[in-house]
């Protein structure tokens, strides 16, 4: 979101003094170590954005809604999209099994 943070800003000509985040996921930590049958995956994800900026505080909400729906990251998660991948071992594909 730091990086969609600048160009919005820019677009609606508001100064940024300062500009700090804080984002938190939630996991059930079974999953990841294969003690339950659980996903590892993020359960919740939350952010707190802290901007210091003489814009008014309308202004600033509509940046960080271009923000949130410019954000690749943000978007992959709410929205998951398919996952592929492969093993080269060696030079060698290898057919994965998963």
């Amino acid at each position: 979101m730091f990086s969609q943070l600048t160009r919005y800003a820019s677009q609606l000509d508001i100064e940024i003094e300062d500009a700090e985040m804080d984002i938190r996921m939630t996991y059930d930590t079974r999953g990841k170590l294969l003690l339950a049958d659980v996903s590892p995956g993020c359960k919740e994800l939350t952010y707190v954005f802290k901007i210091h900026s003489p814009a008014p505080s309308d202004k600033v909400q509509e940046m960080l809604q271009l923000i949130e729906k410019g954000c690749h990251t943000i978007n992959s998660l709410k929205n998951p999209v398919p996952v592929a991948g492969r093993l080269v071992h060696n030079g060698q594909e290898i057919e994965l099994k998963l």
